[in-house]
């Protein structure tokens, strides 16, 4: 029943886009009333109260929304870290506005993610699971490099070599994070949704880009699979601003 009304929201954007993707190519409101057999009243309504036309950029839903269990201290089981539940909730406040029903699972460190949802997106780097880093290695575009001379993570464009570093690794370190943001092939036919940052911030800093640019980035890559580099600068726990370090690949 929760996959037939998420469809149901589906079908609604669909109309919606449709209808302004004809009025976009010069189609009056009077002439799509005509050929779809509603009043231009109705027409006009539709467009303007019908879900999100970037609501497609995630899926049809439901969604599962995964983020990992670390290994915390001397703690014998794995926990969530607080700032992956704060970007996990965060995202699911996203979501629920573009009318995803969502719902929450961990990602465990050695053992496979098995998510049941139509939709998938995980919160997740490559060094908290094997699973996620195998996923990672799969993008054709950009690659997770472990720096061991520096001791640090970063992101580099596997065609010309370009390195995305996080400025708070610097000697002197900034308020500035960077981020992975992609959707890869997941689980044969299946895709998900991957965000990433260098340090937990940096995830954040993802969404933060997400609540703003959508849209945006829904015209660009549509629902085909990509990966880019976000960049974002915060102070304390809040995020500031955010834009791309490198725009999106289409693999």
């Amino acid at each position: 029943m929760l996959r037939f009304q998420q469809a149901e929201v589906e079908l609604s954007r669909i109309r919606r886009e449709a209808m302004e993707q004809a009025a976009e190519a010069g189609t009056s409101y009077a002439e799509i009333a005509r050929q779809v057999g509603l009043t231009r009243g109705r027409v006009s309504q539709i467009r303007t109260s019908g879900p999100a036309i970037e609501r497609a950029f995630f899926g049809v839903g439901p969604i599962e929304l995964g983020v990992p269990f670390r290994h915390i201290d001397d703690r014998d089981h794995p926990l969530i870290a607080a700032e992956d539940l704060a970007a996990r909730d965060q995202l699911t406040d996203v979501l629920s506005g573009l009318a995803f029903h969502v719902e929450h699972s961990g990602i465990l460190p050695d053992s496979p993610w098995r998510p049941s949802g139509a939709d998938v997106i995980a919160i997740c780097g490559p060094k908290s699971s094997t699973m996620m880093q195998e996923l990672y290695e799969s993008d054709p575009a950009l690659a997770w490099v472990k720096d061991a001379e520096q001791d640090r993570w970063l992101l580099q464009d596997r065609q010309v070599g370009t390195r995305f570093e996080s400025p708070m690794d610097d000697v002197q370190p900034e308020p500035v994070d960077i981020g992975y943001l992609g959707r890869l092939k997941f689980d044969g036919d299946r895709s998900v949704i991957v965000i990433a940052g260098v340090h937990a911030i940096g995830s954040v800093g993802v969404i933060h880009y997400l609540q703003t640019n959508v849209r945006r980035l829904y015209d660009e890559v549509g629902t085909k699979q990509f990966s880019m580099v976000v960049r974002s600068h915060h102070e304390g726990e809040t995020i500031t601003a955010s834009e791309p370090a490198c725009p999106p690949i289409l693999h």
